[in-house]
């Protein structure tokens, strides 16, 4: 590589050339085409479909969930049939020493 390369000598030109009122003439087409509507902002037409897409798939979920819960069957357990199930698969012997037992507690009678 050279080393007495002076960047001073490459001067100010441009490298390139443009027929003369070439952008007079691109900024007059792009406001006929802003004033005839022909031109969309870029996004605003990508925009619509993406919210059409996010609405349809809330009411997807939506209504999935609906469904699920229809369909699944309603139990109301609170704990004491589990509870009364290992009561009764006791026996009577133990049923009534349980009775007794818990008939003393001073917490349960309060």
């Amino acid at each position: 590589m050279r080393k007495d390369f002076d960047l001073d000598r490459i001067g100010k030109r441009m490298p390139y050339k443009t027929p003369e009122g070439c952008f007079d003439e691109m900024e007059a087409n792009i406001w006929s085409r802003l004033h005839t509507g022909q031109y969309a902002p870029p996004g605003r037409k990508a925009r619509r479909p993406g919210i059409i897409l996010g609405v349809m798939a809330a009411a997807a979920c939506a209504a999935l969930v609906l469904l699920l819960r229809t369909a699944a069957p309603e139990t109301q357990d609170d704990g004491l049939t589990e509870v009364e199930q290992a009561f009764a698969d006791l026996s009577t012997e133990d049923q009534a020493y349980m009775l007794d037992f818990y008939m003393d507690d001073i917490f349960m009678n309060e």
